[in-house]
C-alpha cells in the first residue's frame, strides 16, 4: 500500500490497526530470526559531533527540543513521556555522535551502558519509540557508530546489539509505507539503504530503500535544488541524508543511482544561496540558523564547488549580494504548487545581513515549543513583510487532506552596469479576501550599503478601509533607537557599525519581537513597524536601510 496516496485520516486508522498487531507476542516472534554474527560493513556517520554535549550527557544532562532533563543515576528513556519532540530526539540516538566525538574508553563504555538499558526497556515495539522516522534515525545512528560501540565490547553486548539492530531493521521494512512523504520518507529510505549495506542478507531492503529514495527525490527536490518544504534547515537535513547514502554505497563499492548524485549537485548551490555572511542559514519556513561549521562540512562532502544560486524561482527564493551585504528574499511558493503543512505565510519577506552580522530577520520556527508557538511563528506578522487587514498572505492552518494551492506571483530581477540590483515582486495572497495584491520592489546598491524598498497594495475596486503594517524584525544583537520627530530609526550593529532606517510620510514605531533562530532558545528583539491605511485603490510606502 502506498502511503503517499493515503489521506491523514486513513493513515491514522491504518496505524491504529497495525498497532493492534505490532504489540502482540506473535508479531514480536515474527521479528525474531537468527541474529547476524557480525556486520558486513558499517558505513560511518559522516557528521561530526560536539564533545561538550557528549560530556554533558555523560553527567546525565539531556537537552533536546528546547528542554533539558536530568537523569544522573537512571536511564533517560522514561524522563518525559508526554513530550513527543523530546522523546523522539532521545530515542533517535543521533546524540551518539557527541559521545564518539568525546572519545575514549569511558565514552564507549557509557554509550554501551545506555544502549543496553534501551534494549532492555524499549527493545520491544512501542508506538512512539518505534515510529518510522524515529526508528530510521536510530538504525542510521547505530550503524554509523557500530565501530565505536563495539570497540572493546564483550561478546554479550555484541550479540544483543546485533540482534536488536536486525530486529529493528526488519520492522522498518514492514512499516516503510507508513512514513510521511517529505523529509521523513527520505530518512526511512536512507536507513533502509545504510542498514541494508550493514546487515548480511538484507539486499532486498537495500533495493527497496534505493527505490524509495529515487521516487521521493523526483517528487520533492525541485529543479533548482530546493526542497518542497521550502525550509533551509529541512533542505540541509535532506542533503545530509543523501550524502550519507552516497558515501555508504561508495564504502560498499556499490554504484550510486545517477539521480542521487544529480540531486546532491543541485542542492549544494541552493544551500549556499540560503546562507548569510555569518555562514548560517536564513530563517524561512521553520528551522534555525544552524552551525556554520556543520554547513561547511556538508558542502565539503557534497563535493560541489558551484557558486550560490541567485535565482531559485522553482523554490521561490531570490538572492542579491553586493560586497559584504546579502539579501535573501522569499518570493512565495510557485503558483499552483501545494503549500505543505509547515510552510509559513511569509511571502515577499526578506532577511538582510552585512558581513557577519544579521540586520533584518524573520522570527524563525518554534515547533519544539509546541503547537501554539509553532502556529504563532507561521503567521505573516512574524516575517519581515507586509500584513494587510490583520490577516495572513497564506492560510496558517493547513489540513493535509485539503491541500492549499499557492496563489499567483510575479518576480523579475535586473542589474545595471554598475552592479546595482533590483528585484520586483508581486503576490496575490490577499486577492480572494480583499481583491488586492501586494507589490514589493527592492534595490541593493553595488556597495552593499544602501537597501531601499517600496511596498504597495493595489486593490481592484474600492472597499472598506484596511489597515496595513510593514514589519522589519531586527536581529537581537541590533540596537535600535527612534529619532525624535519620527520616520527614522538609528541602528547599531555589534562592533559599532551604524545604519539608519527611514520611511517616507509614514507612521514608524519600534515594537517588541522575538527571535528563535539560534538553538532552542527564545530571544527578545525589536521590530520596526511602518503602518498605514489602504483607503482606495492604491496605498504604499517607500523605505530604506542605509549605512553612512
Amino acid at each position: 500500500m502506498s502511503e503517499s496516496g493515503l489521506s491523514t485520516a486513513t493513515r491514522r486508522a491504518w496505524q491504529r490497526l497495525l498497532a493492534l498487531s505490532h504489540g502482540t507476542p506473535l508479531y514480536r516472534f515474527s521479528l525474531d530470526q537468527r541474529p547476524p554474527e557480525t556486520l558486513a560493513i558499517a558505513p560511518p556517520d559522516p557528521w561530526p559531533g560536539r564533545p561538550e554535549l557528549g560530556n554533558a550527557m555523560f553527567q546525565g544532562v539531556f537537552a533536546f527540543a528546547g528542554t533539558e532533563a536530568s537523569a544522573p543515576n537512571q536511564p533517560p528513556w522514561r524522563l518525559r513521556p508526554d513530550d513527543a519532540a523530546w522523546t523522539g530526539e532521545i530515542h533517535a540516538f543521533d546524540w551518539l555522535r557527541h559521545f564518539a566525538a568525546a572519545g575514549g574508553q569511558a565514552a564507549e563504555a557509557h554509550s554501551r551502558k545506555l544502549l543496553r538499558s534501551w534494549i532492555e526497556l524499549c527493545g520491544e515495539w512501542q508506538t512512539q519509540v518505534w515510529a518510522p522516522e524515529v526508528l530510521a534515525r536510530r538504525v542510521l545512528a547505530w550503524v554509523g557508530h557500530a565501530e565505536f560501540l563495539l570497540a572493546g565490547a564483550d561478546d554479550a553486548f555484541r550479540r544483543e546489539f546485533l540482534a536488536s539492530l536486525a530486529t529493528q531493521y526488519r520492522h522498518l521494512r514492514r512499516v516503510e509505507t507508513l512514513a510521511r512523504p517529505g523529509r521523513e520518507i527520505l530518512t526511512v529510505g536512507a536507513a533502509l539503504v545504510v542498514g541494508g549495506i550493514a546487515l548480511p542478507d538484507a539486499g532486498r531492503g537495500l533495493r527497496a530503500g534505493i527505490a524509495l529514495l529515487e521516487t521521493e527525490i523526483s517528487r520533492s527536490i525541485r529543479p533548482d535544488g530546493g526542497h518542497e518544504s521550502r525550509s533551509p534547515a529541512d533542505m540541509h537535513a535532506v542533503l545530509r541524508e543523501l550524502i550519507r547514502v552516497e558515501e555508504a554505497l561508495r564504502a560498499a563499492d556499490m554504484e550510486s543511482p545517477a539521480l542521487l548524485r544529480q540531486a546532491i549537485e543541485r542542492m549544494a548551490p541552493m544551500l549556499r544561496a540560503l546562507r548569510h555572511g555569518d555562514g548560517g542559514l536564513a530563517l524561512f519556513n521553520g528551522g534555525g540558523e544552524e552551525s556554520a561549521e556543520a554547513i561547511d562540512v556538508t558542502l565539503a562532502r557534497a563535493a560541489s564547488a558551484a557558486e550560490p544560486l541567485l535565482d531559485a524561482s522553482h523554490s521561490g527564493f531570490q538572492r542579491l549580494a553586493a560586497k559584504r551585504a546579502v539579501l535573501i528574499v522569499d518570493t512565495g511558493p510557485p503558483e499552483g504548487t501545494v503549500v505543505t503543512a509547515n510552510q509559513h505565510a511569509g511571502a515577499l519577506g526578506f532577511e538582510f545581513s552585512t558581513g557577519e552580522h544579521r540586520l533584518v530577520v524573520n522570527c524563525g520556527g518554534a515547533g519544539w515549543r509546541g503547537p501554539e508557538w509553532h502556529a504563532a511563528m507561521r503567521v505573516t506578522a512574524a516575517h519581515s513583510t507586509a500584513v494587510l487587514g490583520e490577516t495572513n498572505n497564506l492560510p496558517p492552518s493547513l489540513s493535509p487532506d485539503r491541500p492549499i494551492r499557492a496563489p499567483a506571483r510575479e518576480v523579475s530581477r535586473n542589474e545595471d552596469t554598475a552592479g546595482n540590483q533590483w528585484l520586483d515582486m508581486r503576490h496575490f495572497g490577499y486577492h480572494d479576501r480583499f481583491r488586492a495584491s501586494h507589490q514589493r520592489r527592492l534595490y541593493l546598491d553595488a556597495a552593499g550599503r544602501d537597501l531601499r524598498g517600496e511596498d504597495r497594495f493595489v486593490r481592484e475596486s474600492a472597499g472598506e478601509a484596511l489597515d496595513y503594517q510593514i514589519r522589519f524584525h531586527l536581529h537581537p544583537d541590533v540596537q535600535a533607537a527612534p529619532v525624535q520627530g519620527g520616520g527614522h530609526v538609528l541602528l547599531k550593529l555589534p562592533g559599532g557599525a551604524g545604519w539608519r532606517f527611514r520611511a517616507s510620510e509614514a507612521d514608524v514605531t519600534l515594537e517588541e519581537s522575538v527571535y528563535l533562530g539560534r538553538g532552542d532558545t527564545v530571544r527578545r528583539s525589536r521590530q520596526i513597524v511602518v503602518a498605514g491605511t489602504l483607503d482606495g485603490g492604491v496605498a504604499g510606502v517607500k523605505w530604506a536601510f542605509q549605512a553612512p
